[in-house]
């Protein structure tokens, strides 16, 4: 698909993508399983999603993370997984090829599986429980808008899910950006060979890969230079033809025997692999400065903002925003919203924020949408200070920002006498000022992204 499309035909395709998949994993839960280029009337036994694992791989994991799968290809077999990378799996579904990632990289690796549909990241995470492995995590997001800092993933996966964004030259620049330098792109999907006519094109595509909407292989090569990506390299693993999909065409009123010269050998599922450089070195200046070096991603100049985030919005993320932004000034800006936003800011909040002589000055409370558009701030940080908000779907934000979670009881919550409510309020305040002084204190300028996640999660523990 072109990436010229109307963002209102964008958004239709992810919501027929969404309620799709998320009809797959409602089947895998009442005990059916996700059936992808095969008709209803053949069951799942189709060339594509058939026979894709062996015998071994489908004794690692939950039954229901196979039944679930909706891939083209095995890319956890062709992909070169090393103990203690870092994978990522973009569209990650049910969460089989994130829970065998996760078995090669072993206890000091990490797998984590992005994926947009909630029916699917639910099945996934009761795949994971039953799988017992420490070292997954799934996130809720779109692979157009990865939600990883900079050069943080070793190794990029991906199972007949990027021919089904309909902004692919997006989905590989993001895949870059995330990637660190030396990183691999290791992807199964579907693509085309050569040229054919549309209405052919678009009658078995409707077939091959779910709705898919497949690159020409010269194209996707194109694409993946475009976004940076060297060592490209495109190899069938399996080649379709018309009578694999005979009893589907037939049903669409297709003539498959007059249809079979112009489409065998043109559709097929194929292993992309392709590698982000690695960053060039710098003349020698000593007899050790030579050595390969972590990139320091957040030594970067300016100002960084900093979004708290609570379901009201009426006392800790407003306490949060206004100590960071009368003590971090000027490298920060502070920011907070909600979720459910109340609309009024609690005056025991703003009574704290006064009685350690603290600004007040414009706080509000407001909606966290004012942060997802594309006139918003782009943001550094999300820090999220409550409970619900941390289980809520976010939107999706601009810049990609570094999130942690800092627990702090509401004291609102709190029933009793004044001086108890006071003492609540006391009480956060005294929590958020003490992080908020370890975050200022962080070393930024000798961080890379993913090890400063590592240092603002921990502060959520203190």
């Amino acid at each position: 698909m072109s990436t010229t499309e109307t963002k209102e035909g964008v958004r239709d395709i992810k919501e027929v993508v969404k309620q799709k998949y998320g009809e797959a994993a409602r089947r895998v839960n009442s005990g059916g399983s996700s059936c992808c280029g095969a008709s209803s009337a053949s069951g799942c036994g189709d060339p594509i999603t058939s026979n894709l694992y062996d015998a071994f791989e489908a004794t690692q994991i939950p039954e229901e993370a196979l039944l679930a799968s909706l891939g083209c290809g095995n890319p956890t077999a062709l992909a070169k997984l090393n103990p203690g990378e870092i994978v990522l799996d973009l569209g990650s579904g049910g969460g089989i090829d994130v829970l065998l990632s996760a078995k090669r990289v072993g206890p000091t690796g990490k797998a984590y599986g992005l994926d947009m549909t909630d029916e699917m990241l639910a099945l996934a995470n009761e795949n994971k429980r039953r799988a017992g492995l420490e070292n997954v995590e799934f996130l809720k997001g779109e692979i157009e808008h990865i939600p990883l800092p900079d050069n943080s993933v070793d190794v990029i996966i991906s199972n007949c899910v990027i021919n089904l964004s309909a902004d692919k030259d997006r989905v590989l620049r993001q895949a870059f950006r995330v990637l660190k330098p030396g990183g691999r792109l290791a992807v199964s999907d579907v693509v085309t060979r050569g040229e054919m006519l549309p209405e052919i094109r678009q009658s078995v595509l409707a077939w091959v890969g779910c709705i898919a909407g497949a690159l020409e292989e010269n194209e996707y090569r194109g694409k993946l230079r475009a976004a940076g990506f060297e060592q490209i390299d495109l190899e069938p693993t399996r080649i379709y033809c018309t009578e694999d999909a005979r009893e589907f065409l037939t049903e669409q009123g297709i003539d498959v025997d007059a249809l079979a010269p112009q489409v065998d050998g043109k559709f097929m599922s194929a292993f992309v692999r392709a590698v982000k450089p690695k960053l060039q070195q710098q003349a020698c200046c000593g007899p050790t400065c030579c050595g390969e070096r972590e990139p320091r991603l957040f030594a970067m100049p300016g100002v960084r903002n900093v979004l708290f985030l609570c379901t009201g919005n009426s006392a800790r993320s407003i306490m949060a925003e206004g100590i960071l932004n009368s003590k971090g000034k000027p490298s920060f800006n502070a920011y907070s919203a909600g979720s459910h936003p109340t609309g009024a800011v609690r005056p025991e909040a703003l009574r704290q924020l006064k009685r350690a002589r603290l600004s007040t000055r414009g706080l509000r409370s407001k909606s966290w949408d004012e942060f997802a558009g594309e006139d918003a701030p782009q943001l550094d940080f999300i820090l999220t200070v409550c409970g619900n908000a941390a289980k809520e779907v976010c939107p999706v934000w601009p810049g990609h920002p570094v999130s942690a979670h800092w627990a702090i009881s509401d004291p609102a919550a709190v029933r009793g006498t004044e001086e108890q409510v006071e003492e609540a309020y006391r009480e956060a305040f005294f929590h958020l000022e003490r992080r908020i002084g370890l975050f200022l204190g962080l070393p930024f300028a000798s961080l890379d992204s993913l090890s400063l996640k590592r240092e603002v999660e921990k502060i959520g523990h203190q």
